[in-house]
C-alpha cells in the first residue's frame, strides 16, 4: 500500500514535469519559430566564405597565376583599389585573403540613400597583377535587406536583418531558448530503468511514436552543442552584461582603447609597405587579417595580424595601433597578455562556429544550424497530436448514461 506522504511526493513530481512541460512546450512554438530562421542562416554561416567564393568565382577568385607567383606590392594593390573608388567613399579597411587562389579585398563606405547612413562595398583586386576584378555592395545600414547574399545571411543570423533592434530580439530569443533546452532536459529525464528507452528510438513504433522518440533524442543528443552556441550567442549579443558575470568567477584585463588622435608632423601617411615592415618587427610570425586605414587626420593605422596560438581565426585580437604619419608604434595588444577571462571569451566565437575544432567542427555547427527545424516540427507534430486527444475525449458521449430522468 502506497502511503499517503509517498503519493503526495509522486503528485508533486508529475505537477511539477507538467509544469516543465508546458514552459517547455510555449517556449518552443513561439520563440522556437524564430530560431528555426536564425539557425538555418547560420548553417548557411559556417561555410559562408566558401559559398560566396562558389558563387563569386569571377569576383573572389583568381586564375591562371604561376606556381611560384609573388604578390605585387600592397601599395600598388590599394591604389587599384583606390582608382575604382568613387570621389565620395572613403576606404575602410584592406582584408588579407585567406588562401593563394584569392583575391585581395578593400572596403569602403559611401553615404547611403537614407540621411545619416552609410553603403558598404568592396573592391576585389588580383594580388598577382594587381588588376581589379570588380566590386559589389556588400551592405546597407539604411536598407537592410541590400547586399551580398552571405553577407545577408550572416547579418540575418545576428540581428534578422534588423538593425540593432534585429540583434536584441535574437539576444531574448537565445535566452529563452536556453531555458527551453533546460527544460526539455528536465522533461527528458528518465525514471529508473528507463534511460536506454529515453537514448533511443524505438524500432517498428508507430508514426507518433517515432515522431515523439525522434523529438527527445535528437533534443538529447543536440543539447550540448545547442548549449554551447546560445550561450556563446548570447555573450555576444549582450557582451557588457556577459562580461560582468565572467568577472565574478574569472579575471579580465582592460580591453584595449583604440587611440583616436596623433599629432599631426607630416604631410602624407606612411606607405602599407613600411606599416607591415613595422607590423612584421614587432609580431614577426602570425598572419596578417586587416589593415584599417586612417579615418581622419589624427586617426591611426590600426593592423590586426593573427598570432599562431590564437584558436579565433575569423576575428583574432593581437593588433597594433601606429601613428600615421611616423609609423610608430601608438599602442598594441597581445593575446598573450590574457587574462583568464579572456581566454574563455576567446573561445566563444570559435566554438559558436565550429572553427575551434577544424573542418569537423565546423561541420557539427552546421548540423547543429538543422536541428532547431527538425526540433519544432516533431514538437508542433506532438502538441498536434496531443491536442486532437484531448478534443477527441472531450466531444466522446458517455455511454450508459440515461437520456432522462423524471
Amino acid at each position: 500500500m502506497i502511503s499517503k506522504t509517498a503519493s503526495n511526493s509522486l503528485f508533486d513530481i508529475k505537477t511539477r514535469r507538467k509544469l516543465w512541460l508546458r514552459v517547455h512546450l510555449y517556449i518552443g512554438l513561439f520563440a522556437g519559430a524564430v530560431f528555426v530562421l536564425i539557425g538555418l542562416a547560420g548553417s548557411l554561416s559556417v561555410f559562408g566564405p566558401e559559398i560566396d567564393s562558389a558563387v563569386n568565382p569571377a569576383l573572389k577568385k583568381v586564375q591562371g597565376y604561376p606556381a611560384q607567383a609573388a604578390y605585387r606590392s600592397l601599395d600598388e594593390i590599394a591604389a587599384a583599389a583606390k582608382a575604382v573608388i568613387p570621389k565620395q567613399g572613403r576606404p575602410y579597411a584592406f582584408v588579407f585573403p585567406g588562401r593563394q587562389d584569392e583575391a585581395f579585398i578593400i572596403t569602403y563606405s559611401t553615404p547611403a540613400q537614407v540621411l545619416g547612413q552609410s553603403e558598404w562595398h568592396q573592391v576585389f583586386v588580383n594580388p598577382y597583377n594587381a588588376d581589379t576584378l570588380g566590386q559589389r555592395l556588400m551592405f546597407d545600414t539604411g536598407n537592410p535587406w541590400r547586399g551580398s547574399l552571405m553577407n545577408f545571411f550572416v547579418r540575418f543570423h545576428y540581428t534578422l536583418a534588423l538593425g540593432e533592434a534585429g540583434r536584441t530580439i535574437v539576444g531574448i530569443v537565445a535566452l529563452f531558448l536556453l531555458f527551453s533546452v533546460l527544460t526539455g532536459l528536465i522533461v527528458w529525464w528518465p525514471s529508473s530503468g528507463k534511460l536506454m528507452q529515453a537514448l533511443t528510438i524505438k524500432s517498428h513504433a508507430s508514426a507518433e511514436r517515432f515522431n515523439f522518440d525522434l523529438h527527445k533524442t535528437v533534443g538529447f543528443y543536440g543539447s550540448v552543442v545547442l548549449l554551447v552556441v546560445l550561450v556563446s550567442g548570447i555573450e555576444m549579443v549582450f557582451p557588457d552584461y556577459a562580461d560582468g558575470l565572467i568577472k565574478l568567477f574569472l579575471p579580465l584585463a582592460s580591453a584595449p582603447k583604440a587611440p583616436m588622435s596623433v599629432e599631426i608632423d607630416s604631410t602624407e601617411a606612411i606607405t602599407l609597405a613600411q606599416v607591415v615592415a613595422v607590423a612584421d618587427q614587432r609580431f614577426p610570425d602570425g598572419a596578417y587579417k586587416w589593415i584599417f586605414f586612417p579615418q581622419g587626420e589624427r586617426d591611426v593605422y590600426r593592423i590586426v595580424k593573427r598570432a599562431p596560438q590564437e584558436v579565433n581565426h575569423t576575428r583574432p585580437t593581437r593588433t597594433l595601433w601606429l601613428d600615421q604619419y611616423n609609423g610608430k608604434i601608438v599602442q598594441e595588444h597581445d593575446p598573450e597578455s590574457n587574462a583568464a577571462g579572456d581566454v574563455f571569451l576567446q573561445w566563444l566565437y570559435p566554438l559558436h562556429n565550429g572553427e575551434a575544432f577544424g573542418l569537423g567542427g565546423r561541420i557539427l555547427i552546421f548540423i547543429s544550424g538543422l536541428l532547431p527545424t527538425i526540433l519544432y516540427v516533431t514538437g508542433f507534430i506532438r502538441w498536434r497530436q496531443k491536442r486532437k486527444t484531448k478534443i477527441k475525449h472531450r466531444t466522446k458521449p458517455i455511454r450508459n448514461m440515461p437520456l432522462s430522468s423524471k
